[in-house]
């Protein structure tokens, strides 16, 4: 598969079937993006579930006696499912509460109002992130998709994909993935109009 091949896909990522998604990883690993070693690394490390013995102990701790806030937090750790409570996946998951601590305070950091949530999911909850999860893909996802299946040549067409794609962060996030686009093109491996 070469990267032209990808403009005859569906124009929208949410079109995609599996087959897509499948050939577009080996894409990338034929076209050295990154090795099935380093894909494996990456899916791992993001397997690994949250690190409540420092994060959410400390918030609870003083709920619980001198030296026994991890053992509660472990015991409701491992009673989870391993899932975010929302989409399912196993990706990327934190804690979150239930009700947030806006609404509670400090008494909403008990274990009982505590679950598990993938990060997308997480974010689309916060006020401060009026957009999330409107998306198919992460902001950081899409940026990255838009890139190599769209292929811009220069900067500003970047954008606009991006923008057309209905991201609305500030521009600044697409100059920063743009540096891919750069990187790529020192390598031979993108053409960037000058």
């Amino acid at each position: 598969m070469k990267g032209d091949d990808l403009l005859k896909y569906p124009n929208n990522d949410s079109d995609w079937s599996e087959e897509h998604w499948k050939n577009f990883i080996e894409y990338l690993i034929e076209d050295k993006f990154f090795t099935y070693k380093q894909l494996a690394s990456g899916i791992l490390g993001q397997l690994n579930p949250p690190q409540v013995g420092t994060g959410t102990t400390e918030i609870v701790k003083h709920h619980y006696p001198p030296r026994k806030a991890w053992q509660n937090v472990k015991n409701w750790f491992y009673s989870q499912s391993g899932r975010c409570e929302d989409c399912g996946t196993r990706l990327d998951l934190q804690t979150d509460h239930v009700i947030p601590r806006q609404e509670l305070g400090v008494e909403a950091d008990r274990l009982d109002n505590f679950l598990l949530r993938c990060r997308r999911c997480n974010v689309v909850r916060r006020p401060s992130h009026k957009n999330g999860g409107v998306l198919n893909l992460t902001s950081s996802s899409a940026l990255m998709w838009i890139l190599l299946t769209r292929r811009p040549k220069t900067y500003p067409a970047f954008e606009k994909l991006c923008r057309d794609y209905g991201m609305k962060m500030a521009s600044i996030r697409f100059q920063e993935a743009w540096a891919l686009a750069i990187w790529l093109e020192k390598e031979g491996e993108y053409e960037i109009d000058k």
